[in-house]
């Protein structure tokens, strides 16, 4: 008796189908749902392209800041490493400006204050990017690519 593989079988009714939300649906989810949602069946993938493309902002904002900017400081008196310099900043700016919306709405939904969502913004975003404590910057960047990655995930599911 032979064994014979099938590896073309047709869906059923029980198959995981694409997770996909509306967009009113999104701005009602709780963060405990938009866990639980990014990482449904059906949007795994997305989950992935939103670990990436979230994640990466707050990581590369970080990584300017604490590992390219203090290079340049010794370049800084030369006109070149003003330009840098300031390029560099701008970038960082960047990060924040594109960070800090998803952050909050992240935590005005976990805190149900816009009071204190305002806070834990300022206090995160400010912590990762200027705390002299590599340790400091690092537990905020953890909890800036978590709610960023989430917050994407969940974005890249909803539905036009």
């Amino acid at each position: 008796m032979s064994t014979i593989l099938n590896l073309h079988t047709l869906p059923n009714n029980n198959s995981k189908a694409t997770a996909n939300i509306s967009a009113k649906k999104f701005e009602r989810l709780t963060v405990v749902e938009q866990v639980l949602q990014a990482f449904n069946p059906g949007g795994r993938i997305a989950a992935c392209i939103g670990a990436l493309t979230g994640g990466c902002i707050p990581a590369l904002t970080f990584s300017v800041v604490h590992l390219v900017l203090p290079f340049y400081r010794e370049l800084g008196s030369t006109l070149w490493g003003m330009v840098v310099g300031i390029t560099m900043w701008a970038m960082v700016g960047g990060g924040l400006v594109c960070s800090a919306p998803k952050v909050y709405k992240w935590f005005s939904a976990a805190f149900g204050s816009r009071f204190e969502a305002a806070g834990a913004v300022i206090c995160l975003e400010a912590v990762m990017t200027f705390a002299p404590v590599v340790s400091l910057s690092a537990a905020a960047l953890a909890v800036l690519v978590f709610v960023n990655a989430i917050y994407c995930a969940c974005r890249l599911q909803v539905r036009s």
